[in-house]
């Protein structure tokens, strides 16, 4: 009988926030955001952050490592509860439920090699050949690639392979993240290779609409990011100031 009061002593708290398992999370391959690491184990910036918000709510994580190209589907029928994506992202607007909080900002535009010429405008990559990373929507602009004849983008599985097809000349621009590919450049460079942003995102937490606690779910972050702020434990992101848009970039 003592050890049935102890345990139901200990579910108290778990039942009043909702929590009676934890938390299934999704990363990718997304350094220095997201990777698994050399011992399997989840590591970077955005997972210490919802670790840390995690934490502050009240939650207990399990993280499930992801191609990039699953990453929805798994939102979708609720084999994941969240992932650490990012906001205002139109190939999931009915499936997940996304946080107020924007805890990073990413930029991305185009790389390429030095005899290439630098894209002034979106039109300028017009008759060019675009190498893209499959699963990536680029706030959308993955989807428009998909059904113009303008740009010939071909795709490749991840930011590795993309920065080999850009050196050989199977591309002229590749449309990539800008930390992801400076933390691959500074392990092994390629000379002569720019960038030219295109845009910023703000990272978000997206919740699957899969599971109906999804609102709380939400707003146990949202309100433990608030707190963690308040407490100076996490800066927020300052709005404004972003990078440039290119010209004519049809988002």
């Amino acid at each position: 009988m003592a050890r049935l009061l102890l345990t139901a002593w200990l579910l108290v708290p778990l039942m009043a926030m909702g929590v009676d398992r934890p938390l299934t999370v999704g990363y990718v391959d997304f350094p220095p955001y997201q990777f698994r690491n050399a011992d399997g184990e989840p590591a970077g910036r955005f997972v210490e952050l919802t670790r840390q918000v995690a934490r502050e709510a009240g939650y207990e994580l399990e993280f499930l490592y992801l191609p990039t190209a699953r990453v929805y589907y798994y939102l979708e029928t609720g084999a994941i509860d969240l992932w650490q994506g990012f906001s205002d992202n139109p190939a999931m607007d009915d499936k997940i439920m996304e946080s107020e909080s924007n805890p990073l900002r990413v930029a991305y535009g185009v790389w390429y090699l030095s005899e290439t010429p630098e894209p002034g405008h979106f039109q300028d990559l017009y008759g060019k050949t675009l190498i893209t990373i499959t699963g990536y929507n680029y706030a959308g602009l993955a989807s428009y690639l998909s059904q113009t004849d303008v740009i010939r983008a071909i795709n490749t599985n991840n930011h590795r392979s993309a920065l080999d097809m850009l050196a050989r000349g199977r591309g002229d621009y590749l449309l990539d993240y800008q930390e992801p590919v400076l933390n691959l450049l500074m392990a092994e460079p390629l000379p002569g290779i720019r960038f030219t942003p295109m845009w910023v995102r703000d990272a978000a937490w997206l919740f699957s609409r899969a599971s109906e606690r999804a609102p709380q779910w939400r707003q146990d972050f949202d309100e433990a990011w608030a707190r963690l702020v308040s407490r100076g434990e996490v800066l927020p992101l300052q709005h404004g100031g972003e990078a440039r848009r290119m010209e004519g970039l049809p988002l």
